[in-house]
């Protein structure tokens, strides 16, 4: 699969977990140990506007302040709708999937830190839905490109604390690529 392709699955796919969210249940917990769905939601947005900082030059510092520190406004969806049209133009813009970017995790590839974005809602999608005991399916050739992706840190993903409780031991390496990726990021179905 294309990268911007995946992109723009992943993309449609978080909104469709988002668009399930009925204005009274921004403040039930989340998935995600000490969130709400709001907090969530308001992540995945930061996340957003991070990846379409970085594209256009910031610093990490700076694009981090620029994703977080403008506040996320009074409509969820909306800013998500803003915040994904922004990635995804950032990432499509020519030349951008070659740069290298000043990432926390150090210096990566556009196209490394687009299957981190690919993850973080294809994960969070999941998250949305199981937080408000919806069916939470993973697109299986999404899952199959995040867990394929170059993914310098993978060993940090699958330690304990990092995502949740981290892996349980009990997923056999057999199972559904879903199941293990769900599994690796401490997520249990």
């Amino acid at each position: 699969m294309e990268p911007l392709e995946a992109l723009t699955r992943a993309t449609a796919r978080y909104a469709q977990a988002l668009a399930m969210v009925a204005p009274n249940e921004w403040g039930s917990p989340s998935t995600c140990s000490d969130w709400r769905v709001r907090d969530l939601a308001d992540h995945v947005v930061g996340g957003n506007r991070f990846a379409a900082a970085l594209l256009a030059g910031h610093a990490t510092q700076d694009a981090y302040l620029a994703a977080f520190d403008g506040g996320f406004g009074d409509d969820p969806h909306r800013e998500f709708d803003v915040s994904a049209a922004a990635q995804l133009t950032a990432f499509a813009t020519a030349g951008s999937l070659d740069r290298l970017l000043p990432h926390p995790v150090g210096r990566i590839s556009a196209r490394v830190f687009l299957g981190f974005r690919v993850g973080d809602l294809l994960l969070h999608g999941w998250d949305v839905a199981r937080s408000l005991g919806k069916e939470a399916t993973l697109d299986e050739e999404l899952v199959s490109e995040v867990w394929h992706s170059p993914q310098p840190f993978r060993e940090g993903v699958a330690m304990p604390g990092q995502f949740g409780v981290g892996p349980s031991g009990d997923v056999a390496d057999d199972a559904p690529l879903a199941d293990r990726l769900l599994d690796a990021t401490g997520r249990r179905r």
